[in-house]
């Protein structure tokens, strides 16, 4: 089975595309794969009688899920890769070579294929997600250099933090799955590469854990510049290093400024702020005329309704339902 579609959803939303395919054809599947990860060539192994290859892959601007399974050994020649590759593995006999490292992959172990350099793989058996985005939204929550950034090893630092981005990157693939997903809406795609990229910060090595200090003094005016961004660009797809740029400060001390000034994040910030604007959204509404409440959230940024409501509640002292028919 093969398709493509091209989901526009209107209303300035991001393009959806998705691709299928089921083929027994080994040099289909060679050419999916060349197209799919940069010119990463695949040699297939085994008996090619039982080949079977599928590849799942929705993608929605420059973030991506592939799902690929295959019962059949594959040995895979990969380039200098540009974009950064979460694999899930949910079943497979795998391993994965590169300069200086090699790890041997089981059931339930999440990994990062290398970016920049050459890498080999080989995999049989394979049942996996991949979760393709590009390093600058990464480089940009670290604070750094597009150009220096880099992971440095393909293994989370811990069990725990595995655990972590694994449900992450679980939540992420479930919410791209969705028929009419609400990663269409500009804020909430911004959102969800933040997170991501948040995440695999905290969870996997990198080179841009020392961050310049600044001096306490700037930080009253610079926590006022980002507050004052935040306040003004509230329905735009604005990112944390997008009001650390505003602020003048490094993405860590722009942290650390609103917490020792604000009480709070960035984040949460913006989240409050936005917030408010679905408030007024929903006073104003007219559910006669079809506004409702699902809609309102997507336009401010809200891709998840019962986190949504939770907010709303903890806020108003009422579900946002409530206020729509007021």
């Amino acid at each position: 089975m093969f398709s493509t579609t091209d989901d526009p959803h209107g209303g300035g939303a991001v393009p959806v595309r998705r691709f299928e395919l089921a083929t027994d054809d080994p040099e289909q599947a060679v050419e999916i794969v060349r197209a799919t990860y940069a010119d990463t060539r695949m040699r297939i192994f085994g008996d090619q009688d039982t080949f079977l290859y599928r590849q799942r892959t929705i993608a929605v601007g420059a973030l991506a899920m592939d799902e690929v399974t295959s019962p059949i050994g594959v040995h895979l020649e990969c380039p200098r890769l540009t974009d950064l590759c979460f694999a899930a593995v949910y079943h497979a006999q795998s391993g994965v070579r590169a300069v200086g490292q090699e790890v041997e992959l089981a059931d339930g172990d999440t990994l990062l294929y290398p970016v920049g350099e050459t890498f080999t793989a080989t995999a049989r058996d394979l049942d996996s997600k991949i979760l393709r985005l590009p390093v600058a939204p990464v480089a940009c929550r670290a604070g750094a250099n597009l150009d220096g950034f880099r992971f440095t090893s393909m293994t989370p630092n811990s069990p725990a933090l595995a655990r972590y981005f694994r449900a992450t990157m679980e939540y992420v693939c479930q919410a791209l799955q969705e028929q009419d997903t609400a990663l269409a809406h500009p804020l909430v795609l911004a959102g969800v590469i933040d997170a991501i990229a948040g995440a695999a910060l905290a969870a996997f090595p990198h080179n841009s854990d020392q961050v310049s200090d600044y001096l306490r003094r700037a930080w009253p005016a610079a926590i006022r510049r980002a507050a004052a961004y935040i306040d003004a660009n509230p329905a735009q797809p604005i990112t944390l290093a997008d009001i650390a740029a505003a602020a003048g400060l490094g993405i860590r001390a722009l942290q650390t400024g609103f917490r020792q000034h604000l009480g709070s994040t960035p984040m949460l910030y913006l989240r409050q702020v936005r917030l408010d604007h679905a408030h007024h959204d929903l006073q104003n509404a007219d559910p006669n005329q079809g506004d409702d409440v699902a809609t309102i959230a997507r336009h401010w940024g809200f891709g998840h309704l019962g986190r949504f409501a939770g907010y709303y509640r903890a806020t108003y002292g009422r579900p946002p339902r409530d206020t729509l028919y007021s």
